[in-house]
């Protein structure tokens, strides 16, 4: 297929001394330190706080603006008995935010009326809907709380507000020009917030936002009849949330998500355990990777094809027999999710060959496609051809999806000048989503490729592999896997580190899974031999008895209770192609 976009790889050059004073200073190994220097982690207290900081290097929640008005708030409803809505959204994000702040609020008033509504992704959209809070004020519910949404939501919470019910707005995303007249507005990203953590999840405000419910009912009432609750067992919750939502894991987030990692190891709640047994992930060894790819995509399906609200009923089950049940519907929900997933793909893919060659940007409609999984589908079409992408579902004389484009190509912006085309549209540099006629489908089409052509002009478009270190086989040992799990969780923000093996020699190589879709391979380099997979990577050339240059990330195997380290391949060329070095990778 034509219009293949190049490669470049580029060995970063982190500076010497910085890296010998870290491997003296921490007993690190040079390419753990490496990888500590290209990240800008050199100072000796910002290598403390990342190799072992507490929780008690979190910013102050009162940072936050309105925290405490808002916690004020919640802690008088509390001793009233007022009934309590909790109103969030459909994601993996929003569940565990409304499941950090239910389980919280039920531990410390048992008896107060609370409710937690999720939107149906296909009939209710996304965020506050006027439709589902005035029969709730109906009710009786005159408060309501938002998780992962409402920050956008002017008019509803305007229509709240004259039905006489006070909207307290969580949230995480950017504010437009005009934000809610809400009682409180509990949002890092808004104007005038103090807090310096603005890469939270929607989940780390809720959490955030129960800290100070803690410390208003301690100032108001004291723990006087139960003992006050800690906070450290919600963590699990966060971190799931916040790996989930794909949230920056630098500063605050790592060490909310490093801890979360741990009470889940430990003692997980019934819900996620039971979503840890159906994943078939031990959670005695629960990782990041399995938060964000096993335990955190069942979450997220229940808002893409069914019903959302199954993601935090799971979450705040007590029963473990309920939460298994839960769960196990939610796997069938990601089963249905991956089946929807894959034919588009399948689809989008049969449609590009039959083109011959990749167009500037990818635009494809179907009225079969499920509109909730394209997002996901998008990033994988991106990942394959390295160029923006929109994958759309005709319905109702409408086209409606999802936007993923390449680093350096601002989506939003391009959207933003084919806006006359549009009924909607709105997201991120990098993502985002949109609505369209479908009568103006076609000149949408036209319009974005010739924007994209345009920039590809001046800037081409360059996939880049930013690398850590350069290493040889003998270095790669358990000591180096050792050294660099002190680094995790990574994540956005914190990327998995990436290493250059150059010029060894591949001396086996055999297909694997459905399909043959999978490589496994074996090097061998001064008669040590290292075993090495690569997923969905059929493409790469790995030619047994040759030699090439692998990029990998280094893993543990675990396999009938033994331990290896494995390569997992990233890419893969002949031996002796040039690779840049550079500092920082040029953007």
């Amino acid at each position: 297929m034509k219009g293949a976009i190049p490669r470049e790889w580029i060995l970063r050059s982190p500076d010497p001394d910085a890296v010998r004073e870290l491997s003296a200073r921490h007993g690190l190994a040079p390419a753990a330190s490496k990888v500590l220097v290209n990240r800008g982690i050199v100072e000796p207290r910002d290598v403390e706080r990342f190799l072992a900081g507490t929780l008690s290097d979190l910013p102050d929640p009162s940072l936050l603006k309105d925290v405490d008005k808002a916690a004020r708030r919640l802690a008088a409803a509390g001793s009233r008995g007022e009934p309590l809505l909790i109103y969030a959204d459909y994601d993996a994000d929003g569940a565990t935010g409304a499941a950090c702040l239910y389980l919280f609020l039920k531990q410390i008033f048992p008896d107060l009326p609370v409710r937690i509504h999720q939107n149906d992704r296909r009939q209710d959209g996304y965020g506050l809907q006027t439709h589902v809070l005035a029969p709730a004020a109906r009710e009786g519910f005159r408060l309501v709380v938002t998780v992962d949404c409402g920050i956008s939501d002017v008019e509803a919470v305007r229509e709240a507000a004259r039905g006489g019910v006070d909207v307290i707005v969580t949230d995480h995303h950017l504010p437009g020009e005009t934000v809610p007249e809400a009682f409180a507005i509990v949002n890092p990203m808004q104007p005038g917030c103090a807090f310096p953590g603005k890469e939270m999840a929607g989940v780390g405000v809720a959490f955030l936002l129960v800290c100070a419910l803690r410390k208003a009912v301690r100032e108001i009432a004291g723990f006087t009849l139960l003992p006050e609750p800690p906070l450290r067992p919600y963590l699990d919750l966060v971190a799931l949330g916040t790996v989930a939502d794909m949230a920056a894991l630098r500063g605050g987030n790592r060490l909310l998500v490093r801890e979360g990692l741990r009470e889940i190891r430990r003692s997980p709640r019934p819900g996620i355990e039971a979503l840890f047994e159906a994943s078939g992930v031990p959670h005695a060894a629960a990782t990041e990777v399995d938060l964000g790819f096993r335990v955190g995509p069942r979450l997220n399906a229940a808002g893409r094809v069914g019903d959302a609200t199954r993601s935090s009923r799971t979450l705040v089950s007590e029963s473990r027999d309920d939460a298994m049940r839960l769960a196990r519907e939610l796997n069938g929900d990601n089963a249905l999710r991956q089946r929807e997933e894959e034919r588009i793909v399948v689809a989008v893919e049969a449609a590009l060959a039959a083109a011959g060659e990749i167009p500037p940007a990818i635009v494809l409609s179907d009225p079969a496609w499920n509109a909730g999984v394209l997002g996901i589908v998008a990033s994988k079409v991106l990942e394959r051809y390295g160029r923006p992408v929109v994958l759309l579902q005709e319905e109702g004389g409408t086209a409606k999806g999802s936007c993923r484009s390449v680093e350096g190509f601002h989506i939003v912006s391009a959207l933003s000048r084919l806006s006359h085309l549009l009924t909607r549209y709105g997201g991120h540099a990098q993502a985002a989503g949109l609505a369209l006629p479908l009568e103006q489908l076609d000149a949408f089409r036209e319009g974005l490729a010739g924007i994209v052509a345009r920039h590809a002009l001046e800037i081409p478009f360059v996939r880049r592999r930013s690398i850590d270190a350069r290493l040889r086989v003998a270095e790669i040992t358990p000591d180096l896997m050792s050294d660099l799990d002190r680094l995790r969780p990574f994540g956005v923000g914190n990327e998995e580190p990436l290493f250059l093996l150059p010029g060894v020699r591949i001396a086996a190589v055999s297909r694997i899974g459905a399909g043959g879709r999978h490589v496994r391979f074996a090097v061998e380099e001064d008669g040590r031999r290292l075993s090495g997979v690569a997923f969905r990577r059929e493409e790469i050339p790995v030619d047994a008895g040759g030699r090439s240059d692998l990029l990998f990330a280094l893993q543990e195997n675990v396999y009938r209770g033994a331990r290896s380290l494995q390569l997992l391949l990233k890419d893969a060329r002949p031996a002796g192609e040039s690779v840049l070095c550079g500092g920082t990778p040029p953007g």
